[in-house]
């Protein structure tokens, strides 16, 4: 359980102890204090936001457990869009990357344009998620395909691309491809020269690649593994990926809202575990907004807890999912939330 030592280790654990819920919850409470002071020590937005109860905060009577977090307003993608300059927490000189998103450009960013800004530490934070996620499908004797964008430093391609570096595996960088494929061809020559083992890719991307190397013995025998992200996995999709690459499929769910990574599935492969030292998830009913049970499906609402540039508290995706209430088998103490809708209106229930 790398990701459990490596959260353990960020909590602050000792040496060799073991990650538990009371320990990491703990320590969740206390980034969720920091966070909402720090908003609404920096930010105009969230100063007019929680104009109402900003003095309860203040006098320490606010946040007592987890719990209260549903106290506090939604943050939305109008609010990013409209607002999103006053969220910023940090002077222009500290920024080192502003990430423009276009509607539909990835899972959950529909609706006008935002603009996500991010400092080089909040950017790590990404780079430090690969390096001790990925070991659970990639290794040093891997070569990995980079085919998202990874031209631009802080790039989600750069950022992987450094993470599973780190890991020792070889990044081929090659970046998005077209969705006509018109590279693909390109692509496959590359797969073959360099031996590629596994990589990141969209899962539309990965399947027409598959389907066009179905006979391409050379590129089967070494797929050992792929990471798809950034899209919706379809069953066709998924199946077809596996099977004509003979290769297994690990999901990983994100936006770049939440700074890019936010939940991976582990071993097991039975729905993403969330990075929960980083953010701090929710599933609330989407007409209501109120905080649903584990096992019940709802909205994902996510806030939060390390971010320096932009902090975001209770941002709504209009992503659908639902906490999965059994333990993993794979023994990790990190909660599941169970495959994710591409859009509210294709919901997985």
């Amino acid at each position: 359980m790398i990701v459990d030592d490596w959260i353990a280790e960020k909590i602050g654990l000792p040496p060799g102890a073991v990650l538990d819920r009371g320990s990491l919850e703990a320590w969740q409470l206390e980034r969720l204090r920091e966070t909402v002071a720090y908003a609404l020590s920096n930010s105009s937005f969230y100063r007019e936001r929680f104009a109402g109860i900003a003095d309860w905060f203040r006098g320490g009577k606010g946040l007592m457990s987890l719990d209260d977090l549903a106290l506090l307003p939604f943050t939305t993608p109008e609010d990013l869009a409209a607002q999103g300059a006053r969220m910023v927490c940090v002077p222009a000189r500290d920024v080192s990357r502003i990430v423009t998103l276009q509607p539909l450009s990835t899972t959950g960013t529909t609706g006008e344009p935002k603009r996500v800004w991010f400092t080089e530490a909040d950017q790590e934070l990404m780079a430090d998620y690969i390096h001790h996620g990925l070991p659970v499908m990639t290794g040093p004797s891997d070569v990995f395909l980079v085919l998202m964008p990874c031209e631009r430093p802080g790039s989600v391609g750069d950022l992987v691309a450094l993470g599973v570096e780190r890991i020792g595996s070889r990044a081929v960088r090659i970046g998005a491809i077209p969705a006509d494929g018109s590279r693909d061809e390109e692509t496959l020559e590359v797969m073959r020269t360099y031996g590629v083992t596994t990589g990141l890719m969209t899962a539309r991307t990965a399947a027409r690649l598959a389907r066009k190397s179905a006979g391409d013995a050379a590129i089967k025998a070494k797929m050992r593994t792929v990471l798809l992200s950034a899209q919706f996995v379809s069953d066709e999709d998924l199946k077809d990926i596996e099977t004509l690459w003979e290769c297994k499929a690990f999901e990983h769910y994100g936006m770049t809202e939440m700074g890019l990574g936010g939940a991976m599935a582990c071993g097991v492969r039975e729905g993403y575990h969330p990075r929960e030292a980083d953010l701090l998830f929710e599933i609330v009913d989407p007409d209501t907004g109120a905080v649903l049970p584990d096992g019940e499906y709802g909205e994902v609402v996510f806030t939060t807890l390390t971010r320096q540039a932009m902090p975001l508290i209770r941002y709504r995706t209009g992503d659908h999912s639902r906490f999965l209430p059994e333990p993993c088998r794979c023994g990790s103490v990190l909660k599941r939330l169970d495959k994710v809708g591409d859009r509210p209106e294709k919901k997985p229930y």
